[in-house]
């Protein structure tokens, strides 16, 4: 009875380590979310780099920052939110502050592939183009080097037919 009491309890135990929760996986939500983090992050700091040179771009940055402030808020609140289902309200906040950092340590030297006139010219189109999540987030792809987050994405499912 000990032994299978035993097998019951490490096979609870096994079951409970190796399953990860729903929330621990990246939506295509959440992903967007950290792409238009990663993009506003790289057009600040690469616009703080450019600003003493013939291409300075920041009031070309304020002004993609006063047109898109309510998608850039709304996309931080979605980015909050998806890391406070998986570590709790305080500890989404010290995750948030990680990823800024990271985001924009990776542009401290600038850009690895764009120079501050085509900063510029990116900052000046997005500045004077109307973008919603998926316009925005397709630009990030383009444009921001390395990763936008880490972990396992949601598996997408199939549509079936009936």
């Amino acid at each position: 009875m000990t032994k299978i009491l035993k097998r019951a309890a490490l096979g609870v135990v096994l079951m409970a380590v190796s399953v990860q929760p729903a929330q621990a996986c990246w939506t295509n939500a959440a992903q967007d979310a950290a792409k238009i983090k990663h993009l506003n992050t790289m057009l600040m700091v690469t616009a703080l780099r450019c600003r003493n040179t013939a291409d300075n771009f920041l009031p070309d940055y304020n002004q993609f920052v006063v047109k898109h402030n309510s998608l850039i808020g709304a996309q931080n609140t979605a980015l909050r939110n998806h890391l406070s289902a998986i570590y709790g309200a305080r500890g989404a906040e010290g995750a948030l502050d990680r990823m800024s950092i990271g985001y924009a340590n990776s542009y401290g030297n600038g850009h690895r592939a764009m120079d501050c006139r085509q900063l510029k010219n990116l900052a000046a189109k997005l500045a004077s183009e109307t973008h919603g999540v998926v316009t925005m987030a397709a630009v990030a792809d383009v444009t921001v080097v390395g990763g936008s987050w880490s972990g396992v994405t949601c598996p997408t499912r199939m549509a079936t037919r009936p």
